[in-house]
């Protein structure tokens, strides 16, 4: 049996919009989905292989299932991060994923007032700024150089508006790795105004898959 794990982004979590969205459509069609919460109640000190350590104690508690990863903008750098080293992870479809995270982030901070250990971040599901440790980026540089060549069924769809990551970031990544396909949305980072489409779009590339 499939089932289906969505990774919500930075600074979401599992409640929100897109997540309450697949969720619903995929319960509507009795699919199997789970969204867990990647920041365990602790964002402050949220890491890249804290949030990883979570999927693959998920995925590893059920080794005789196989699994579909969707990810949203951070959560789809961890969909393909953990696609990499779970063999039961079949197919991934990510949402403007957030290659090079690390690098992006460095280039804000190399802008902000920031010196101590805590910056602050607005934290849409908690809809205030919080703070979080720059453990993060610390931690992130171990995995910036971690492969991801493993030929696995990708699709990503990323808006042209995103002044988040922007689309080069998936552009580059697909030239780089032909067995994933891209298509470019007339939308923001949120993808909100194609969330519908999206929604259908996933379920289509993982029929196409045999996984539903």
């Amino acid at each position: 049996m499939t089932e289906f794990i969505y990774l919500h982004g930075f600074a979401s979590g599992p409640n929100s919009n897109k997540a309450s969205a697949f969720k619903k459509r995929f319960e509507e069609l009795k699919i199997p989905i789970f969204v867990p919460d990647l920041q365990e109640n602790d964002f402050e000190n949220l890491t890249l292989s804290r949030q990883i350590k979570l999927v693959h104690s998920i995925i590893d508690a059920n080794k005789d299932k196989t699994y579909g990863l969707i990810g949203s903008s951070m959560g789809g750098y961890l969909a393909c991060l953990t696609a990499q080293t779970r063999d039961t992870v079949k197919a991934i479809y990510l949402m403007a994923p957030g290659f090079n995270f690390l690098r992006r982030w460095k280039k804000k901070l190399e802008h902000s007032q920031v010196t101590g250990p805590l910056i602050p971040v607005f934290h849409y599901g908690y809809n205030k700024e919080v703070f979080i440790n720059t453990n993060l980026f610390l931690d992130a540089e171990t995995w910036q150089s971690f492969s991801l060549d493993k030929n696995i069924p990708t699709k990503i769809v990323h808006g042209l508006h995103d002044d988040t990551v922007d689309i080069q970031e998936s552009r580059k990544f697909v030239s780089n790795h032909p067995w994933c396909n891209l298509t470019e949305l007339d939308s923001d980072h949120g993808l909100l105004s194609v969330m519908d489409w999206i929604i259908e779009d996933s379920i289509k590339f993982f029929k196409k898959q045999s996984l539903i």
